[in-house]
């Protein structure tokens, strides 16, 4: 049985091509491999964990790498191995967990290409949600190339954003604290289209755990110079307690959409929400774009 009541505004936005939905590491967590035994993405945590283990030898910089790591600072527990060990061995890392291991799109994947949104933005850099659409179908944007995000989005293409850089390019990957700063500093236009784009749309974040600073940042200035009234929403595995759903809504304008008891059940969330807008496309004569 579906918990999330999808409301009625919300599928309108998406029937109408006016939600831009944002794919956040939970949905790619879905994922996996062919092999006899399936391999996962790992999780944030999990993931420095294995490389602060195997790489980091200096005991004093394990210790206080597992430190921000279990306070959730992650993106300074990143930055501090970045710091600690070599270029070569950085990028093998990040190409061993996001490039190499073929994963395969989950069904929440293939849910969402089939509510066919017009935009699609993602902190991911790996390519899983791209072999769940037909390639010829979608217009990849990454943000160090922004005229190209201008131009996509006045296309009949559907667009998949990059905001932090795609994985056939380590090089543009967004991950440290550095290189969200050295973002930010040298592609000031991409984030000028990006808050365009939230301050005229409604935004479906999906997996996404509202801890980018650079979201965050987007979304309070947003909501700042719109007092916009028309929420965004954030769909999350139940269990965010009260305060944090609060601060959500005072700072960034978003609701919240629970789902569970576990992650499985928002696959059965998406076949309701897909089934409500092809029902209102319908009732309302919209076709495809």
């Amino acid at each position: 049985m579906s918990r999330i009541n999808w409301p009625p505004s919300l599928i309108e936005d998406i029937a109408r091509s006016r939600c831009i939905f944002f794919l956040g590491a939970g949905v790619s967590a879905g994922a996996k491999t062919l092999d006899p035994v399936p391999k996962r993405p790992k999780t944030w945590d999990n993931f420095l964990t294995s490389i602060n283990d195997s790489f980091i030898t200096d005991p004093s910089d394990k210790g206080f790498i597992a430190r921000l790591i279990e306070e959730k600072r992650f993106l300074l527990a990143l930055q501090c191995i970045n710091n600690l060990i070599d270029s070569g061995t950085y990028q093998h890392i990040i190409a061993e967990e996001f490039s190499n291991p073929d994963y395969q799109p989950s069904q929440v994947h293939e849910l969402i290409s089939e509510i066919d949104p017009k935009i699609i933005i993602t902190t991911n850099f790996d390519k899983i949600y791209e072999k769940a659409v037909p390639v010829q179908a979608i217009t990849k944007v990454i943000y160090d190339n922004p005229s190209n995000f201008s131009d996509a989005i006045k296309s009949n293409k559907r667009v998949l954003v990059y905001a932090h850089g795609y994985i056939d390019n380590i090089g543009t990957i967004v991950f440290t604290k550095g290189q969200y700063f050295r973002a930010k500093r040298d592609y000031p236009e991409f984030y000028s289209i990006l808050q365009a784009l939230f301050m005229t749309n409604t935004i479906l974040f999906i997996g996404y755990g509202l801890n980018d600073p650079d979201i965050n940042l987007l979304l309070e200035n947003v909501y700042i110079r719109t007092s916009s009234t028309k929420s965004h929403y954030n769909v999350t595995l139940e269990g965010v307690h009260p305060s944090i759903e609060k601060d959500w809504k005072s700072s960034y304008n978003i609701d919240t959409l629970e789902y569970g008891p576990t992650h499985d059940d928002l696959t059965q969330e998406l076949e309701v929400l897909k089934a409500s807008v092809e029902t209102y496309k319908s009732a309302h004569g919209i076709g495809k774009i």
